[in-house]
């Protein structure tokens, strides 16, 4: 007996959620090139908000870091960052992966201004507080 396996068509992704969730499916299994691909479909829908496009970049930029592609990494990160420069965003363990990406990048100049502007973010949210020790490590 053969069992034909029938490729099924990927449903049309038409809202962030589904961009998010199908590119983290993709991660999760590996394939990398298609997790970025989702994300950058995604990031073309107009209704997103630029707390969502942020975050579809920072899941490239974490995608790329997988790929030890720091380069495309911390440019996505500058994307995602300068579209929430005013916005109140949630405190988030994953800063210090993406700080560690600048310094992987060469940029460590720039990890340090990051890491400035987080802490910044007290005001709001005193876990920024928890980023001081990195701030500390990297300029010394």
């Amino acid at each position: 007996m053969i069992i034909l396996k029938i490729k099924k068509s990927r449903k049309k992704l038409t809202k962030f959620e589904h961009f998010h969730n199908e590119a983290f499916n993709y991660d999760e299994r590996k394939e990398y090139e298609k997790a970025l691909q989702v994300r950058t479909e995604g990031l073309n829908l107009q209704s997103l908000t630029d707390l969502q496009r942020a975050e579809l970049l920072v899941g490239n930029g974490g995608t790329y870091s997988y790929l030890n592609d720091y380069k495309n990494a911390t440019n996505s990160f500058d994307q995602a960052f300068e579209l929430v420069k005013q916005e109140k965003i949630p405190y988030d363990e994953q800063y210090k992966v993406i700080i560690e990406c600048y310094v992987k990048a060469n940029r460590k100049e720039d990890a340090i201004k990051l890491v400035e502007e987080l802490l910044e973010r007290q005001s709001y949210n005193k876990k920024f507080k928890r980023l001081q020790p990195i701030k500390d490590q990297l300029l010394t």
